[in-house]
């Protein structure tokens, strides 16, 4: 879940968290830091946990994936395949996908 979030809110800010200028880019920036234990929530000022809610929303509206890890694995290599692989690219499919 927390992989699903952090790749939400990437998709939807798609700032380098190094040029913290819009309040997006410093919402981003400080979920990062929260994220790696180098900032606190109580570190932040109000503005800035008011870009969080703000961030936490957004990634909330980006549509929840219902398909299991394995057959997101086989969608994605069926995909990269050209969409009609072949029998034995099919069983290798299943193989790389069989451990998700």
């Amino acid at each position: 879940m927390r992989r699903i979030l952090s790749i939400a809110i990437a998709a939807a800010l798609a700032v380098p968290p190094a040029q913290a200028e819009s309040p997006a880019s410093r919402a981003r920036q400080n979920y990062d830091l929260l994220m790696k234990g180098q900032k606190r929530v109580s570190d932040l000022t109000a503005a800035e946990r008011a870009e969080l809610a703000t961030l936490e929303q957004l990634a909330r509206q980006v549509p929840h994936d219902g398909r299991s890890a394995t057959e997101r694995c086989r969608a994605d290599e069926i995909k990269r395949a050209g969409g009609s692989p072949s029998a034995l690219e099919m069983r290798i499919i299943g193989l790389k996908c069989s451990q998700r």
